[in-house]
């Protein structure tokens, strides 16, 4: 039996990867081509990326855009991909004025509600907590464990 989320809106991937850098990323796509998950045929793929964690603060948001689009040139295929702004809400505000789609903030909920209807307006997605996600960081083999992913031998 598959744990798969009861509310999922159906615009989000099944799962997310945290993005660290193009060679976590690569190695996630190459996995996911391996496992058969991505094909020449697949246009949109079924998982997504977030970023590090208040990664908008140290890496930026044309950095974050910059790999999200080498991945997806390399790939040939999209991704749904958010940034993580941490608590900062001028981070948010930022990255949707330079066209990123969707973030996640943690902040109050009246500062919450300012951010989200600057999202709605433009088509995004604001996350008021961090969806969980598939890390490849530390000593972990990322050709095992990525393996193991896709051919749903962990509990999701």
């Amino acid at each position: 039996m598959e744990n798969n989320p009861i509310l999922l809106p159906s615009f989000l991937p099944y799962g997310f990867f945290t993005l660290h850098d193009y060679a976590t990323g690569m190695a996630v796509c190459h996995a996911a081509q391996n496992a058969g998950v991505l094909t020449q045929q697949t246009s949109m793929a079924p998982f997504g990326f977030l970023s590090a964690a208040g990664a908008t603060g140290f890496m930026g948001v044309p950095w974050w855009q910059a790999l999200i689009r080498q991945l997806e040139q390399e790939s040939g295929c999209q991704y749904f991909h958010a940034l993580d702004c941490g608590r900062s809400v001028g981070h948010a505000v930022m990255a949707c004025t330079l066209g990123q789609k969707n973030v996640i903030l943690q902040t109050d909920s009246e500062r919450m509600a300012a951010v989200r209807v600057l999202y709605q307006t433009r088509g995004g997605h604001l996350f008021s907590v961090r969806p969980p996600s598939f890390d490849l960081t530390g000593p972990l083999s990322a050709k095992t464990h990525l393996a193991a992913y896709f051919m749903r031998s962990y509990c999701q």
